[in-house]
């Protein structure tokens, strides 16, 4: 049970907008943590002892005011225990500082525990600042008990939420007026205003998020999308956080089902930008995901929407990246389609590294296939392309790759004088002069064909 606020705070929680509770979720989140390591074994006494209501208490918390009357604390109140609370803080900064963790998190759990009477985002504001502390400091401990309690009030909120909606709209008779809701711990989260329970559930996500608790987070996002879509059918927001979160947390194929939604509302808006920064996100995670077929799709999609964006400049890239794809498919003639394609429209955009790129990708795939003298002519070409890219390097490894091509079909003079050249580039670059000096021996002695000239 989640202990009655003050009305003051409940007034204060109706007010509270998403822009003032959501932080960025890749901040929030380490993606290489896991939450294996908060199912260790927590004392019971502890455990009870936190997840107690502290207005419940037998000998109170001296920190609380005293109170002799059922009444809710004072403004004046509020802002002492809020300072007190505050000194909490300072004091377990203090106490980690000198390295005694176990006491700076006693007195933060202590904190985070009192600080529900202040109310529910104070409360949501403390968890995280102390989960993240915990995290740091590899306390699974504290983590647990943390999201433990913000279980407990997820599961009031979700008991809630379910009884507005079978309560009906506001001018049911069986729902709860938001003025009676000081009284009753179950609803007094949420209040079936749709506003005010988006930005109560956001910081419920968010503080999921934190405690790397990311199934609770993402079932919470669910709810959240459905209030939206039920208050005004743009969840669109809402939908960007959770497939951000997918991300964050290597969940690839969901976050694709979520990105796939919102392309959907933005096709049907008619919004093509929208369209094309989702079909992005579509492709990154289709690509994490190895879902290499349906990252073709949507990037073939992408190739209409730059050209009738006016975005030509992106076009290379991306018809190198379907080549590429359609090569991890086996796919190699479509591979070579777009390589071939994506080699003239970077030349005419002077987007030199992906021309050499191009070439590099296409000689290796036709070597692949034994097809010496097509990959002998992207060679030829890349040798130019590196040269107007200032890529020495670049133009050094292609005569390496054309003088193993002319040896291998025996055509040693032509060998002879690629080798040559790219051990003039390695003296420049003052490396990999033993090699070449090597392949140039080797062709020396090998016996000579007809266009041989030793």
């Amino acid at each position: 049970m989640y202990s009655p606020l003050p009305s003051c705070l409940v007034k204060g929680l109706a007010l509270s907008t998403l822009s003032t509770v959501v932080y960025s979720l890749i901040l929030l989140v380490g993606p290489t943590a896991s939450t294996q390591s908060i199912a260790q074994p927590i004392n019971s006494d502890r455990r009870q002892e936190f997840l107690s209501d502290p207005l419940a208490d037998d000998i109170p918390d001296p920190l609380l005011p005293p109170i002799d009357i059922d009444r809710a604390y004072s403004p004046l109140e509020i802002k002492t225990l809020e300072s007190q609370l505050n000194q909490l803080d300072r004091l377990a900064q203090q106490q980690l500082a000198i390295g005694n963790a176990d006491q700076a998190f006693d007195l933060w759990l202590r904190q985070a525990r009192l600080s529900r009477v202040l109310g529910p985002l104070q409360e949501f504001e403390t968890i995280r600042r102390v989960a993240t502390l915990a995290w740091n400091q590899q306390r699974a401990v504290e983590v647990q008990i943390l999201t433990l309690r913000t279980r407990e009030i997820w599961e009031t909120v979700q008991a809630a939420l379910n009884n507005f909606e079978e309560d009906g709209d506001d001018n049911s008779p069986g729902k709860t007026p938001v003025s009676e809701l000081a009284d009753n711990p179950e609803q007094i989260l949420v209040s079936g205003n749709d506003d005010s329970d988006v930005a109560v559930l956001s910081v419920i996500a968010q503080t999921f998020a934190t405690l790397r608790d990311i199934g609770s987070s993402v079932a919470v996002y669910q709810q959240l999308i459905d209030i939206t879509t039920t208050q005004n059918g743009d969840a669109t927001a809402q939908r960007t956080e959770l497939a951000e979160l997918h991300l964050a947390w290597f969940q690839f194929a969901d976050a694709a089902d979520v990105y796939l939604a919102l392309l959907s509302e933005a096709r049907s808006k008619g919004n093509p930008v929208q369209e094309t920064d989702y079909l992005e996100r579509l492709v990154y995670s289709y690509q994490q995901a190895k879902s290499i077929t349906n990252a073709v799709r949507a990037q073939t999609d992408l190739i209409e929407l730059y050209q009738g964006q006016g975005q030509t400049e992106k076009l290379p890239g991306l018809l190198v990246a379907i080549a590429q794809n359609y090569r991890t498919l086996n796919q190699h003639q479509n591979a070579i389609e777009y390589y071939r394609s994506a080699y003239s429209t970077a030349q005419r955009f002077e987007q030199f590294s992906f021309s050499a790129q191009v070439l590099q990708d296409l000689g290796a795939l036709y070597q692949s296939l034994a097809l010496n003298d097509e990959a002998l002519g992207a060679y030829n070409l890349l040798v130019p392309v590196e040269e107007q890219a200032y890529n020495t390097y670049g133009v050094m490894n292609a005569y390496d790759n054309i003088g193993q091509l002319q040896r291998r079909q025996g055509n040693n003079f032509e060998a002879l004088k690629a080798f040559e050249k790219a051990l003039v580039l390695a003296d420049q670059l003052n490396l990999r002069q033993t090699y070449f000096i090597e392949q140039i021996e080797s062709v020396t002695q090998l016996p000579a064909n007809s266009q041989s000239a030793f």
